[in-house]
């Protein structure tokens, strides 16, 4: 299913995979793909883990003060407080695997 989360950029589509709520966690899987007109956003920024798994492209990825370069096959795991997201795009299509797990107060 194709939704529009909040906070989402411009010609980044979500592909909500499915979804988990168990007691005090939640956890958000989606499938984001870069289309063709995407730009390079790093100001992603919101409570709970973050895990990435690259399926296609190179970025540069960035995490706080950290940049790194990432291509198909490599994957990120980090608190998702600290500003990130795609710093450089260098070859598409760019799709990846995203899953998000916060906490319920």
């Amino acid at each position: 299913m194709v939704v529009d989360r909040i906070g989402a950029v411009a010609d980044y589509r979500y592909e909500l995979l499915g979804h988990l709520l168990s007691g005090n966690l939640f956890a958000e899987p989606y499938l984001v793909t870069l289309l063709p007109d995407a730009e390079p956003y790093v100001t992603f920024q919101h409570p709970g883990l973050k895990f990435l798994y690259f399926l296609s492209g190179e970025v540069t990825y960035r995490y706080g003060a950290k940049a790194i370069d990432v291509r198909a096959g490599d994957s990120l795991l980090f608190e998702a407080t600290a500003l990130h997201g795609i710093e450089a795009i260098h070859s598409q299509p760019v799709s990846y695997l995203s899953v998000v797990f916060t906490l319920r107060e």
